[in-house]
């Protein structure tokens, strides 16, 4: 019965309440109701009510009010590029040189690479920031140029940073780093005192402002961060199809081959055609001289007849 009887209590106690709190709350119809509760789909309609409003729960509660909390959110995208060789340096230039006369508060170009020869194989990379509306509209023409010059994209990529809390929390140590400064400027120029007090306020004054300018600086480079996306963009040579160029190594070692081979038999003919008149009168020369000194020698060299015996 003590159960039953403080059951009943509680109940009256809490629909006294509910009376209180609905005469209380501001009377509202239900036009106005249904167009500042009522979510809107994605499509632009109202979109279908939640599973506690089809059960019967109360239209009258409260709904979270105030605006949007602002999102700081750094975007990067990257795309990569497959172009034939002899087109990729020209095509990288021009993109460059877009973003150049884009102006800085459009585009920066942050750097450039090229490297490899394009004969054979080239490579390359361009590195942007630039302001997103511009951006978006860069990289929408990206296709339709890599298209006209006979390459394709063969990556695309985006990647978000979320710099909120970095950037409210940062915000919130400058204005207090600078009240902080405020306070003790007052105080250096209301309150002067000793030499040495004097000099310790100077030297903590000193201490906030250098923390206030490099706050400041931070924050700088986080709102820019915000407000000029990167963009990076990778180019390489696509493989070459296979074609007569393909072969022309083998052919060209071919043709050197039965070149070097004709020029040795073009040196041997050289030599014989030289050798001719040398050996046709050389011959009969050498032929004469070797009959004189046989002569000459037989006469000199003529061996004495031996002694008589006694």
């Amino acid at each position: 019965m003590r159960r039953i009887a403080a059951a009943l209590i509680l109940a009256g106690a809490l629909a006294g309440c509910a009376q209180e709190y609905a005469s209380e709350a501001p009377a509202m119809d239900s036009a106005s109701f249904r167009s500042e509760a009522a979510p809107m789909s994605p499509q632009g309609g109202a979109a279908p009510a939640p599973a506690e409003e089809a059960a019967g729960a109360s239209p009258t509660a409260p709904q979270p009010s105030g605006p949007a909390p602002t999102l700081y959110l750094a975007y990067a995208y990257a795309m990569g590029l497959e172009l034939p060789s002899q087109r990729l340096e020209p095509l990288l230039a021009q993109h460059a040189q877009a973003c150049i006369d884009a102006g800085p508060r459009l585009c920066q170009l942050v750097g450039s690479q090229v490297s490899g020869d394009p004969a054979s194989y080239i490579e390359g990379n361009i590195w942007l920031r630039g302001e997103p509306a511009w951006l978006r509209a860069f990289m929408a023409g990206m296709e339709n140029q890599a298209s006209q010059a006979g390459g394709r994209i063969t990556a695309q990529s985006t990647s978000t940073e979320d710099l909120t809390r970095a950037i409210v929390d940062t915000e919130a140590r400058l204005r207090a780093q600078t009240a902080l400064r405020d306070r003790l400027q007052q105080l250096l120029r209301e309150r002067p005192g000793r030499l040495a007090d004097l000099l310790e306020v100077e030297r903590e004054l000193a201490r906030v402002q250098g923390d206030l300018d490099s706050i400041q600086s931070n924050l700088a480079v986080m709102r820019t961060r915000v407000s000029m996306s990167e963009l990076t963009l990778s180019y390489r040579a696509a493989p070459r199809p296979i074609g007569s160029d393909t072969f022309e190594p083998l052919r060209q070692a071919f043709a050197d081959f039965f070149g070097i081979i004709v020029g040795v038999l073009a040196a041997i003919v050289t030599i014989v055609a030289a050798l001719i008149p040398i050996l046709a009168i050389g011959i009969p020369l050498g032929w004469v001289l070797l009959r004189w000194r046989a002569k000459r020698g037989g006469r000199f060299f003529r061996k004495s007849p031996p002694p008589a015996a006694s």
